[in-house]
């Protein structure tokens, strides 16, 4: 986004879904976007009338949606409006956390994908799950490797603002609370390390909507002691630097962003085997089983022996940089415009 308008002039306005709050809307705004808060999909006539009113009131050249099942009323609306470019974008490998709300998103998923014409991946996998044999086309999630960049000062003073000693392993857990991710099976993994005696504190960062529910359980199993929940930081970047180890468990994932930012900052990654082995950009990553915890538990206790500077070195993140990215994505939107022309 900051990269495409600073270099090529793209005017960018944003339609939120599910309105959360962000501290993105202000530099939205100052770049000269607008911000739209959609109207709620179980209001269907005021969300019809709120989507007719903005694509008649706005010309738009581009509809890019990251948002898949609540996408078909948006890129209806955005056809009968002459948007020409309708894009799609696949942010992961399943629609939906248990097997009901897979089915109840089928239907939603496929008009989705009628109403869209141009259909993006962040990952081989992510676009063959969802879009099976059609045409996709893999746009790599991008971070600011100038940003993502280990500083041994940031690590010392975090940890020592925060008392962790030297020989203290942070685990670092970095998503959404919720089935997706698998946070049950992360306690498991932080029980099994306590019971062990391990020198270790996990830091835990996001929120979502079983965050209640997921300390309930910690202070069950006696093991919020080992367990700091952050919530949601903006400068995820310091926090990697403190942590030794990243551990992503989950059910599914498209092609985990975190997990790029996380091994440029020469992190020993942990993933599920249910994630794209695409993910993995240094010899220092994992993709572990999730039917037994003694496995990640073992490789945790592993990551005291490696050298941080030796996964920096290992590390192949060219295809990840965002000054690479935005102009592959802006040629891309060229290419699009291009061909509904004709």
């Amino acid at each position: 986004y900051r990269q495409l308008i600073k270099k090529n002039n793209v005017h960018f306005d944003f339609l939120i879904v599910s309105d959360v709050g962000s501290p993105y809307y202000d530099e939205i705004k100052k770049n000269g976007g607008k911000v739209f808060l959609m109207t709620s999909l179980k209001n269907p006539l005021k969300m019809i009338k709120f989507l007719k009113n903005l694509f008649k009131t706005h010309r738009y050249d581009i509809l890019h949606s990251n948002v898949f099942n609540s996408c078909f009323p948006i890129a209806y609306y955005a056809k009968k409006n002459n948007v020409s470019v309708r894009i799609l974008h696949s942010h992961a490998t399943s629609n939906g956390d248990t097997f009901v709300k897979r089915i109840r998103n089928y239907p939603f998923q496929k008009l989705s994908m009628i109403y869209s014409n141009y259909y993006f991946a962040c990952s081989k996998l992510a676009g063959e799950k969802i879009f099976k044999k059609n045409k996709f086309f893999v746009v790599n999630n991008a971070i600011d490797l100038s940003t993502f960049k280990f500083s041994n000062k940031i690590r010392n003073e975090l940890r020592n603002s925060n008392n962790i000693l030297d020989n203290t392993i942070v685990i670092g857990i970095v998503g959404r609370i919720t089935i997706q991710k698998n946070p049950y099976f992360i306690l498991k993994i932080i029980s099994e390390l306590k019971k062990k005696k391990f020198n270790f504190i996990c830091w835990w960062f996001g929120t979502g909507d079983m965050d209640e529910e997921i300390q309930r359980e910690a202070n069950k199993l006696d093991i919020l002691d080992r367990i700091k929940f952050w919530g949601s930081q903006n400068e995820m970047y310091k926090y990697y630097n403190a942590m030794d180890c990243f551990v992503l468990p989950s059910f599914y994932e498209g092609l985990p962003v975190v997990g790029i930012e996380a091994q440029a900052m020469g992190l020993k990654c942990l993933f599920s085997d249910k994630i794209t082995s695409e993910v993995s950009l240094t010899n220092y990553t994992e993709f572990l089983p999730i039917d037994n915890c003694n496995i990640w538990v073992d490789q945790i206790q592993k990551c005291m022996d490696i050298e941080r500077g030796k996964i920096i070195e290992s590390a192949k993140l060219d295809n990840y940089s965002i000054d690479s990215l935005s102009n592959v994505l802006y040629q891309k939107y060229l290419e699009c415009l291009e061909r509904e022309k004709k």
